[in-house]
């Protein structure tokens, strides 16, 4: 798109000069605003000179140059002009600092470090409780022997076996189911051969690790036959 050459006085502002573009190309403000798709009160602060009044200057740059693109003229003299009487580097906002990059720990507010504490604490929560009843449900069941004594010396050919274990746990004694009474305890006979006898107790839950107990029984069992000799009569 060509650019026509205009002749301006050099004393004239910058927004002087805009609003004798515009009135030249027989455009209104509010023409101008649907053309450049700018807010009016924008290009009427524009022409006012009141820069103090628009966005950051690099915003206000891009409204230079679509509205001298408008009325089809060559933007590097305006923009030098806006340099000129701006006097600023850009800004953001009303801080006297240059642009910096921003981190985004600067866009964490308060509120979202407490939604992430509490999202966090609900979820430590949840696992914590599942913790405890897995390791509830895996956990061996109580279990007590009254019966009998470990390491006890005998010599009955049986002993009685009894105790009582945790409601809902079964019992086994050396591999036998054991029948339970209604408040968990129980009692079995366990045939003795001489020597040591090992009885093994256990009881588990459904999924849990089974409780153990050992006994030791000694049978001790006198082998000697008196032999009376025989006399005849």
């Amino acid at each position: 798109m060509p650019f026509t050459i205009r002749q301006f006085n050099h004393q004239e502002l910058l927004c002087d000069k805009l609003k004798t573009l515009r009135k030249e190309a027989n455009f209104t403000l509010s023409q101008m605003a649907e053309k450049t798709k700018i807010r009016k009160q924008f290009l009427k602060r524009l022409e006012a000179g009141q820069y103090d009044k628009l966005p950051d200057p690099i915003y206000t740059r891009n409204f230079l140059k679509v509205y001298l693109r408008i009325l089809n003229t060559e933007d590097s003299y305006f923009l030098d002009l806006f340099e000129q009487e701006r006097g600023t580097c850009d800004f953001i906002k009303q801080a006297c600092l240059p642009r910096q990059r921003a981190h985004s720990l600067r866009f964490l507010v308060a509120s979202r470090f407490i939604k992430i504490g509490l999202f966090s604490f609900v979820a430590l929560s949840v696992v914590f409780y599942f913790g405890i009843q897995i390791r509830t449900i895996i956990m061996p069941p109580e279990l007590s022997i009254f019966e009998p004594q470990d390491g006890i010396t005998t010599q009955d050919a049986t002993i009685s076996v009894s105790g009582q274990a945790e409601d809902g746990a079964g019992v086994k004694i050396n591999g036998n189911e054991v029948l339970m009474t209604k408040d968990g305890t129980f009692e079995f006979e366990i045939a003795l051969e001489r020597g040591i006898n090992i009885i093994k107790i256990e009881s588990m839950k459904r999924y849990s690790k089974p409780a153990v107990e050992y006994r030791r029984v000694v049978l001790n069992q006198d082998r000697s036959v008196s032999l009376i000799p025989l006399v005849d009569k």
